[in-house]
């Protein structure tokens, strides 16, 4: 746990659309048995980024990891609602700042794509990234993604996605 707040102290954030603050990050430092049973027992709900309350999605969340040293983590959602349909996709990432550039996401995101096909009745996913994320768009193209469309992020105004589908 000391390596993933460390992580988070340095610019990991768990979630792209809303960043750890000095709060978060003391919440999981003080009590980091409360934080992972929020992980293993996550919340039937949650608050979407316009403020209102959806149904959580069903997701697989796997942390890479480095001996004791937190690199990254990824999540595959097991179906989609409308709100993911339109911009989030199946699969999510994030690599800790310290660790970008060295093939981390693109090894990780190989290894969900496994794990999918081994444990989830898809036949293919999609994944978004905003165009500037140069990386991310490189990441998911390395795996297979075929460029859909490009699309507007829905909460971040003039910012422009990617979406992306990988055939499993």
């Amino acid at each position: 746990m000391a390596s993933f707040v460390e992580a988070m102290r340095e610019g990991y954030s768990r979630d792209t659309l809303r960043p750890e603050t000095p709060d978060t990050i003391a919440g999981v430092a003080a009590d980091p048995a409360w934080f992972l049973n929020q992980i293993v027992n996550p919340p039937t709900t949650v608050v979407l980024p316009d403020g209102t309350l959806g149904e959580r999605v069903p997701e697989t969340l796997l942390w890479y990891v480095e001996g004791d040293e937190f690199l990254g983590s990824i999540a595959v959602r097991h179906w989609l609602n409308p709100v993911l349909e339109q911009w989030g996709g199946h699969i999510g990432y994030a690599v800790r700042p310290s660790a970008r550039g060295k093939g981390y996401a693109t090894a990780m995101l190989a290894g969900m794509l496994d794990h999918v096909r081994a444990n989830l009745p898809l036949t293919r996913v999609t994944l978004t990234a905003v165009q500037e994320n140069h990386a991310s768009n490189r990441v998911i193209r390395k795996n297979g993604g075929v460029l859909e469309k490009a699309i507007p992020h829905p909460w971040h105004e003039g910012a422009i996605g990617n979406r992306y589908w990988i055939e499993l």
